[in-house]
């Protein structure tokens, strides 16, 4: 099974977290009046431990928030070919009712039902 994270689809659980964790790294966070800088410090498949650096210095701050890693929903290359029998479906109908219409005026025509 493979995870989402944006536009992207990872192997693992843990490579989606890393992925999610790296996208936070470098962001400023608030809280009250102190300003930290966010960084990653360890990383698995169902949690990231953040650290965050005070700006004007200090102890860093470690948080470790849970993580659950999504399903890949991306399309893939089985379902555009399922999508493309979909459209050529609708395009042989189209063309049926098209052939069956015109196949009947013709034969009104042909017997003097259409003026």
């Amino acid at each position: 099974m493979s995870y989402q994270v944006g536009s992207a689809c990872y192997d693992t659980a843990a490579a989606a977290a890393a992925a999610s964790a790296s996208s936070q790294v470098g962001s400023f966070v608030r809280q009250g009046e102190a300003s930290y800088v966010v960084n990653a410090s360890s990383v698995d498949g169902t949690s990231i431990t953040y650290s965050l650096a005070p700006v004007g210095g200090g102890s860093p701050v470690v948080v470790t928030s849970p993580y659950a890693a999504q399903p890949c929903g991306l399309l893939t290359a089985g379902d555009a070919v399922d999508l493309s029998w979909l459209v050529v479906a609708v395009w042989a109908a189209v063309w049926a009712v098209k052939f069956i219409a015109t196949a009947v005026h013709d034969w009104g025509n042909q017997h003097g039902y259409n003026t």
